[in-house]
């Protein structure tokens, strides 16, 4: 059931889970020269003038086949190319791409790989045009996701948009990527680890909505970038192949389940505390996967740690009782400047520092504790990550990153702040 091209011809599945699962994505194109099936896909979507957005370091990589498959079909375009090398999730970024949006345009084209991506969901939502990706770097699992992660008023949220109707990896192209940037993807994929272990006993303390089907998915694609990630190193086609596979079968699982439980979990949201930081004070911050792979390795610590312990309840109720909210509220906005508002504003919805709902919680963590350790046993080890991560050359610690060594405690009790 983990192979994508099966998924997309079956279009739609009934599950187990008691959901029908569904996706808006009708090809995925993961080969060498995909890009020359570009001119097909937009007459398919009956596009014959196509708005192309791609950022100056995207379209530097991938602007020259695409833009000669296009020629060589006839077909014209409106572009719009981000001056800057790098393109910010924010809303200027998407103000400047809508400014710049030819409307007598009948499809969009991206020519890129996470902010650009990002950016071109949205407008493809705004517009209700067709949408097709071509992907210049294997970095993210956003590809095949029905959501924009953006930074809004500060914080990092996650913005329902659209996905693209077609998603082209040409391996020419994703083999060429920096280093970096593949060193992104493995992060962001290994990052599933503690996705999968937290949606699943999230599940049985909180009764959420878990689909198994969804989560093996997930998980055989993450086992085979595991297996092929030596390859990465020598830039071999088929480990390319196998981590570009694995963020678009991450992004479906997203939107077959429509929520981003398959993809992140405590180990995404030290990466949204560091770019909400970067933004808000200009501090150090990395590539998402890149900083994806270093909290995956923290969250590994935090959970073995767990693993040598059992719950307090007189201890922790003591400690909710000493709590204050106020105190804590001045933490964030020192720490994370204007994202802190959100922040602020969501915990007045979400009543986490409730301490009548923090001592219901803590009897549900009590009663359930030898099912929850029997799921976090599950997870690998933290040498086993470290020694992959580190034997591929990708960054392994904050002090790799620019971020000081001493803010990832508080970075680690933010992160429960974040949606």
């Amino acid at each position: 059931m983990s192979d994508i091209y099966e998924l997309i011809r079956q279009g739609s599945f009934s599950c187990e889970c008691g959901k029908t699962h569904s996706t808006l994505v009708e090809h995925i194109i993961i080969e060498h020269g995909a890009v020359r099936a570009l001119p097909d896909l937009l007459r398919e979507y009956g596009s014959s003038k196509p708005f192309l957005l791609s950022g100056s370091t995207t379209f530097k990589a991938a602007g020259e086949p695409v833009t000669r498959v296009l020629d060589e079909a006839g077909i014209t375009c409106s572009r719009y190319i981000f001056p800057e090398p790098y393109v910010q999730p924010t809303e200027k970024s998407v103000g400047s791409a809508l400014m710049h949006f030819d409307f007598s345009c009948d499809g969009i084209v991206a020519v890129g790989s996470g902010v650009i991506n990002d950016i071109a969901k949205l407008l493809a939502a705004m517009s209700g045009l067709p949408y097709i990706v071509v992907g210049t770097a294997p970095s993210m699992d956003g590809y095949a996701s029905s959501t924009s992660s953006m930074e809004v008023d500060g914080l990092k949220v996650s913005i329902n948009s659209t996905c693209a109707r077609a998603i082209i990896g040409d391996l020419d192209i994703l083999c060429n990527a920096p280093m970096h940037m593949i060193h992104s993807g493995i992060g962001d994929m290994i990052a599933k680890y503690i996705s999968i272990c937290e949606w699943r006993y999230s599940r049985i303390l909180t009764d959420e909505y878990y689909c198994p089907t969804i989560a093996a998915i997930v998980e055989e694609g993450l086992q085979r970038c595991v297996d092929s990630a030596d390859g990465l190193l020598t830039r071999d086609p088929e480990a390319i192949r196998s981590v570009m596979e694995g963020m678009v079968l991450t992004g479906l699982a997203m939107q077959y389940t429509g929520i981003s439980r398959p993809a992140s979990g405590m180990e995404h949201y030290f990466s949204h505390i560091w770019d909400m930081r970067s933004l808000a004070f200009g501090t150090k911050a990395d590539l998402h996967g890149i900083q994806c792979g270093i909290g995956t390795l923290f969250s590994l610590k935090a959970y073995e740690y767990i693993k040598t312990i059992r719950p307090d309840k007189e201890k922790a109720l003591q400690y909710a009782a000493q709590f204050s909210l106020e105190d804590w509220n001045r933490q964030l906005r020192a720490h994370i400047g204007p994202g802190a508002e959100a922040m602020i504003e969501n915990e007045k919805k979400e009543q986490k520092y409730n301490k009548e709902e923090h001592a219901r919680r803590l009897d549900m963590i009590i009663e359930n504790w030898d099912e929850i350790m029997a799921v976090i046993n599950t997870l690998p080890d933290y040498e086993t990550v470290y020694g992959l991560l580190k034997r591929i050359g990708a960054p392994v610690s904050v002090a790799e990153i620019g971020i000081p060594e001493e803010e990832v405690g508080i970075t680690l009790k933010m992160s429960k702040g974040i949606l």
